[in-house]
């Protein structure tokens, strides 16, 4: 496991570099308000569909939740950009025996109440024209180990479209989820808020009725 080693300096340059790799979208819109406690953290799970998903879960935790940056992140890619771990970033690696050494620690940031602890619960890169997201079962683990903590859980959804613009637009689609901290109906919540989301964009621009999702 490589854990995060948080850096002053790396962390302003980080702040830069968000606004840097959101320049590549015409805009970046959030929908939904989150009524963030302060006493208590939280998770941010969101849908992994490329590296500037990075940026824009750095911005959500500094602009709206407005607590530290931790986020799990795959160990190859954490060798990949090592810069990350003075970030707030920690590694997981599925095939290893550490990977529970990842877990317990990150069951154990949850017990500080300025910590976002971001997930990609796909554990991975992919489309976001899937229809379905899935949890990986690790998420399970942190939630067993985190019974009596209090904290609270989010959902982020990030589709693109470019419509009118030469550069995709983002829209990242937030809400709180408020039902049992198991992963099986944790991940049917996820996907029917996904499955909303992706309807929304879909009414973008008033198509015809007869081609949007029922």
């Amino acid at each position: 496991m490589i854990k995060d080693k948080p850096n002053i300096f790396v962390k302003w340059f980080a702040n830069f570099a968000e606004g840097w790799i959101l320049r590549h979208f015409a805009s970046l819109k959030f929908i939904g308000e989150l009524k963030v406690k302060t006493d208590h953290s939280c998770v941010m799970l969101m849908n992994h569909y490329s590296y500037n998903d990075s940026a824009i879960l750095h911005r959500i935790c500094r602009k709206i939740l407005k607590k530290e940056l931790k986020a799990v992140v795959i160990e190859e890619q954490l060798k990949a950009f090592p810069i990350l771990k003075y970030v707030g970033c920690f590694s997981i690696s599925k095939k290893s025996r550490n990977m529970i050494e990842s877990l317990d620690y990150a069951a154990k940031l949850l017990h500080n109440p300025k910590v976002m602890l971001g997930i990609y619960p796909q554990g991975g890169l992919y489309s976001m024209h899937l229809n379905r997201v899935h949890f990986e079962s690790g998420l399970d683990y942190i939630f067993k180990k985190t019974k009596t903590t209090p904290y609270q859980v989010f959902f982020g959804i990030t589709l693109l479209d470019y419509l009118e613009s030469f550069k995709p637009i983002a829209r990242v689609y937030l809400a709180e989820y408020h039902g049992e901290q198991k992963v099986e109906k944790m991940e049917e919540a996820y996907n029917q808020f996904y499955a909303e989301c992706k309807k929304k964009q879909q009414h973008l621009y008033n198509p015809p009725v007869k081609v949007i999702d029922k």
